[in-house]
């Protein structure tokens, strides 16, 4: 199977966020799910459900986040590039909850 430098597909958790960064041209598709999509220079944010297609209009930070559990197909001059991945809202919460219950099982010995 031939694979297209032009396209990518992705699997997104709630959550999950990526940049497109400089995509103008790129068309998103959502096969599965929901998006949110903000773009550099619009007012206007656009919400994609399954079945929709938007395409970047102009160059500059472009920020999908999903919404739902999404697929999403990405095709045209973004795809070919790296995607930066936005960590996860509940991940940074996760670790932020793990270290304040290590500092507070901590036992602290008083110097004799």
């Amino acid at each position: 199977m031939a694979t297209r430098p032009d396209f990518r597909r992705l699997t997104l958790a709630p959550g999950d966020s990526i940049n497109l960064d400089d995509a103008r041209g790129t068309t998103v598709r959502v096969g599965r799910g929901q998006l949110w999509i903000t773009q550099y220079g619009d007012p206007v944010d656009h919400v994609l459900a399954a079945g929709d297609t938007w395409a970047v209009e102009r160059n500059g930070r472009t920020v999908v986040q999903a919404q739902s559990d999404t697929l999403v197909d990405l095709t045209g001059p973004g795809a070919s590039r790296p995607l930066f991945a936005i960590a996860r809202t509940r991940t940074l919460l996760r670790i932020a909850a793990w270290l304040r219950r290590a500092a507070d099982a901590r036992r602290w010995v008083p110097y004799a």
